[in-house]
């Protein structure tokens, strides 16, 4: 099994931020495995019926190469609370395949939908989505994720958001929270302050 992934959203055939997941992808194997190669998802990825039509998560699998791709119908989850937690020893800091450590922390979620981890009194992500806090005026996002997302750079790079240090004690300054990835915007999965849970 490879050592990484890239989750690539496809819409009716249209592959979505593809620079994003090819400059991370690439940023990856030179960094791990010191390829300074580039290569484009592009070129390996292939839309056939019944990709061409609807939402598809394109599951990328690799090292320092590309070793497989999957295709999967994206189904969007119902997240309406959070749960914090804390782990100051969690490193996510490349895609990889092996998410046994965020599996574990998940458990811990009780009641609620997802989780919101919580590093060194630094909010970083939930367990499959960067974050993005509304204080009235800005849409801010952590510093410190555990992985910078593609969704994540992009909205930085067109200045809709904004990157900020967030302690675990600033969370009640803001209204809500937005999850975001590569198949999830602003406004999709919205949670108010009153459904994280400390």
């Amino acid at each position: 099994m490879s050592l990484l992934i890239e989750s690539i959203c496809c819409v009716d055939g249209a592959i979505k931020n593809v620079h994003y997941h090819n400059m991370r992808m690439n940023k990856s194997r030179l960094d791990l495995f010191g390829c300074k190669d580039a290569i484009n998802i592009l070129d390996y990825i292939t839309i056939h019926e019944p990709v061409n039509k609807g939402i598809w998560k394109i599951r990328i699998h690799y090292d320092e190469a590309i070793t497989s791709i999957e295709y999967e119908l994206y189904k969007k989850k119902s997240i309406q609370s959070l749960k914090v937690v804390y782990d100051d020893t969690i490193d996510y800091s490349f895609k990889y395949a092996d998410r046994s450590h965020i599996a574990k922390l998940f458990e811990e979620r009780n009641k609620a939908d997802d989780i919101l981890i919580i590093k060194n009194g630094f909010v970083t992500d939930s367990s499959s989505a960067n974050v993005v806090f509304y204080d009235g005026y800005q849409l801010l996002t952590p510093t410190t994720p555990l992985l910078p997302g593609t969704k994540r750079a992009k909205l930085i790079d067109e200045g809709i958001i904004i990157e900020k240090n967030i302690k675990v004690k600033d969370i009640s300054s803001f209204s809500h929270v937005n999850l975001i990835n590569a198949f999830l915007d602003i406004g999709d999965i919205v949670i108010p302050l009153s459904s994280i849970i400390f």
